[in-house]
């Protein structure tokens, strides 16, 4: 790990990377003798690597908490010219192979294994680079030892390291990983760590792992979210992903709808451009997948409890601070949820409790999150719209409640109308003006504001449909953005065809 860190400013230990068994220990002691590694350090009675990090650092982007782990070059290797020698290194560098080298290199590649903080949750991760398995000592949520193996046909690539000590096994040599961070430092520790990453969780999350680790299926749970008794924070044991948990209570009334939400989140899992979260995986109390909840109504009644895991977004919209945002990156989050509706209504589905905090903002894109138990009635909200209170027994057209229910969502993103407000003829014409007065302080563009007054048009006859609205001249100055990262060839095709569209309006 290289960086530029400030002398007067004491380094703060993270790990080391210890000999816990002859075969090891006799190891790094050969390789103390013949290679002197600066951050291999012995003593009486333990050998091992000692790693630490800088608390300070002026440019703290340039750092990177990244360990290779490996054998080093061999002496064929590099007088081809790879003369590389990794971050901990576990075989001596002689000039000539030897009996002793070649017994190490039949085990450990020149590049074995990579030790990385994860850029997001900041977990430390072990991701094998050679297909010799590395074994993880109770690795699994059973406690169970894990095969580390970056082969093509490997299941485990990598692992989270995720306990105080950690055992792992490279062939016949047996170390301990044991987090050295020192009760003092975890508050500079967390803030340093926190300089790094890509998104700012660190108050989600514990860098260091405690004595009395908590797992469920394949997360290692950290905290709950705020203002949320079923959302729990965590970290994918494999990956290192940072995931939010979702506790959801078995009923018999609604099983069929929860299945089906369920059913339909995972489809959206590696669908980025549909512009709806999928889950990541579902289990239930049993620590079974498929759950309980998927069996005969009557295991429902054995088993209170379904969980599923999905992708743990920044903010929502409720929470995102919009007014540091150019208004380009404002509309292509409006424009991404609004394709999630789109593509709801395609498959001829209604979200049904669409709110501010269930427009998500994952990896600067931003997402519609599915609800997965039907609420029993509409809630008193301004994001009802108008008709629900106005005629009990008229029958609704549920695609268009979506649209004035994603309108007053976007509104949240320049004004904030009360949560709790029923939609009345008053009510509504104050809303009108506040939106007109957005506009005319240029908050609100007039391409967008022209489109908000169709979405929240008070006859839902008069409102669009989502494609219809997708259709709308208020995302022109953001479209060739989208198109230009757009994975999806169906996105791709949508977005030349408002295009053309637009071209022909203009003609006419």
């Amino acid at each position: 790990m290289t960086s530029t860190s400030n002398p007067l400013v004491r380094d703060l230990n993270y790990f080391i990377l210890s000999a816990a068994n002859p075969a090891a220990i006799h190891l790094l002691s050969e390789i103390q003798s013949k290679s002197s590694p600066p951050t291999l350090h012995s003593g009486e009675e333990t050998i091992g690597y000692r790693i630490s990090i800088p608390s300070h650092n002026s440019r703290q982007d340039e750092v990177c908490y990244k360990w290779r782990v490996g054998a080093g070059p061999s002496p064929a290797i590099a007088k081809m010219g790879d003369i590389f020698v990794p971050e901990i290194l576990l075989c001596p560098q002689d000039t000539s192979q030897t009996p002793s080298s070649k017994t190490v290199r039949a085990y450990i590649k020149h590049i074995h294994a990579v030790l990385f903080l994860h850029p997001q949750s900041g977990a430390l991760v072990l991701r094998s680079r050679s297909n010799k398995p590395i074994i993880y000592e109770q690795g699994d949520i059973n406690d169970q030892d894990v095969e580390i193996c970056g082969g093509p046909d490997s299941k485990v690539k990598s692992c989270v390291l995720r306990r105080r000590k950690n055992y792992l096994h490279f062939g016949p040599y047996r170390f301990l990983l044991e987090f050295t961070v020192s009760h003092q430092d975890r508050g500079r520790f967390s803030k340093t760590i926190d300089r790094s990453l890509h998104h700012r969780h660190h108050k989600l999350f514990s860098f260091i792992p405690s004595t009395d680790i908590e797992t469920m299926w394949n997360v290692w749970l950290h905290r709950k979210l705020p203002n949320s008794s079923s959302l729990q924070t965590g970290v994918h044991i494999y990956t290192g992903q940072p995931v939010a948990v979702k506790t959801l209570h078995n009923k018999i009334r609604g099983r069929r709808y929860m299945i089906d939400q369920i059913k339909l989140a995972s489809r959206y899992r590696d669908k980025a451009d549909d512009g709806i979260l999928g889950i990541l995986d579902v289990w239930c109390e049993h620590c079974t997948s498929p759950p309980c909840l998927f069996k005969p109504s009557s295991a429902v009644i054995q088993c209170r409890t379904t969980y599923f895991s999905m992708p743990l977004a920044e903010q929502n919209f409720l929470h995102k601070r919009w007014r540091k945002l150019d208004t380009n990156t404002h509309l292509k989050y409006l424009y991404q949820t609004l394709c999630g509706l789109a593509e709801l209504h395609g498959q001829g589905i209604v979200h049904g409790n669409i709110q501010p905090g269930s427009l998500l903002i994952y990896e600067q894109r931003a997402y519609i999150s599915l609800c997965m138990q039907r609420p029993d009635a509409y809630d008193t909200s301004i994001c009802a719209a108008p008709e629900v209170w106005l005629d009990k027994y008229r029958e609704l057209d549920e695609t268009k409640l979506d649209i004035w229910a994603l309108a007053i969502s976007w509104l949240f993103t320049c004004l904030r109308p009360p949560a709790d407000l029923m939609v009345t003829r008053h009510s509504y014409k104050h809303l009108q003006t506040t939106l007109k007065s957005r506009r005319d302080k240029g908050r609100v563009p007039e391409p967008l504001f022209e489109l908000l007054q169709e979405m929240l048009a008070w006859d839902p006859c008069n409102r669009p449909s989502a494609i219809e609205a997708l259709n709308h001249k208020a995302w022109l100055p953001v479209l060739p953005r989208i198109a230009r990262k757009a994975k999806g060839s169906r996105t791709r095709r949508l977005i030349k065809a408002i295009e053309q569209r637009q071209r022909r309006a203009e003609e006419l």
